[in-house]
């Protein structure tokens, strides 16, 4: 038992001793750090070694701010460079770059995001997945700005929400210009339900694709379920003519077509629709086939007479 205590005496004492000695070390070398009052000349801040001061942003940092500059291998030439903006971009920026002294070349700044609000400039690469997380009736959201559509009515932002409550829950795409919702454009423009029901200029779809506006389509293939072929069968009922006249008298409407006023209410399914007008339009071939066929027997009739009538005047 002695010994194991002794052994992890000993490692803790040789934790402690090292824990002393690179603060030591990071002491040492914090005090041999030199103060520079300012630097502001085109690339002063890529010879600025070994020290700390205040860069201006024409000197070749990302800020106006401080700049702390430190490494080894003397004349520095492996120093690392942190800087930071004191106010003017909102005091919320830190970069950093590195020097590769093998070629004596300064790496590309690197900006450092903090876990409050954080504002980038330049192209930004992120290897990997983007999450925004936030609760309420918004819930998270991403923005895409365009500063170049100042014009009112043009979306200078867009930005798509994970919404709820009044809201519905849904992914719903919104566009906004300078003025936005304080008299200007703030406007729901997509809408993706979470049971897949889809919206184009509508926040609440009740179908799988539900359009507020108009279709301007080259071609539409509606699949159906059944034909009106039923029509030519042998046991097919077909209305009278005079059963049509009287229906159509007191309905002012085709029989198994919808009214003009339920139309309006409750719209038309194109597939049913189409079934009905083509049982419609196969039951008028049936009229007009029987028609012919009177048409026919009628002009046999006619021709009967009229030779009857021929012999009785040459008598």
């Amino acid at each position: 038992m002695k010994k194991i205590k002794m052994k992890k005496n000993l490692k803790k004492t040789i934790l402690l001793s090292i824990t002393l000695l690179m603060l030591s070390f990071m002491t040492l070398k914090a005090q041999s750090l030199n103060p520079t009052s300012s630097i502001s000349a085109p690339g002063s801040a890529d010879l600025f070694k070994g020290g700390y001061t205040f860069a201006y942003a024409t000197s070749g940092t990302p800020w106006n701010g401080a700049l702390l500059s430190y490494g080894g291998f003397a004349p520095n030439n492996y120093d690392t460079q942190i800087s930071s903006d004191y106010g003017p971009q909102g005091g919320s920026h830190i970069s950093y770059r590195t020097k590769n002294g093998d070629i004596n070349t300064w790496n590309p700044w690197n900006e450092l995001a903090t876990r409050g609000a954080n504002v980038f400039t330049g192209d930004q690469s992120v290897y990997g997945g983007i999450a925004s997380s936030a609760s309420g009736d918004l819930g998270g959201y991403l923005s895409l700005i365009n500063t170049s559509k100042g014009s009112s009515g043009t979306a200078v932002r867009w930005t798509i929400y994970n919404m709820t409550s009044s809201y519905g829950n849904s992914l719903q795409f919104w566009a906004y210009d300078n003025l936005s919702c304080a008299g200007g454009l703030c406007n729901n423009r997509f809408t993706i339900m979470d049971n897949g029901n889809i919206g184009i200029g509508t926040t609440n779809p009740t179908s799988k694709l539900t359009v507020a506006g108009n279709i301007n389509s080259r071609e539409v293939k509606v699949t159906v379920d059944a034909g009106a072929d039923f029509v030519f069968e042998n046991n097919y009922n077909l209305p009278s003519l005079d059963a049509v006249d009287k229906y159509i008298k007191e309905n002012k409407h085709l029989p198994e077509i919808a009214s003009a006023d339920q139309m309006k209410k409750d719209g038309i399914n194109l597939s049913e629709m189409n079934i009905k007008l083509l049982q419609k339009i196969e039951e008028l071939t049936l009229y007009s086939i029987e028609q012919q066929k009177n048409t026919e027997n009628l002009t046999k009739v006619i021709e009967t007479l009229a030779k009857r009538l021929e012999v009785v005047e040459r008598k």
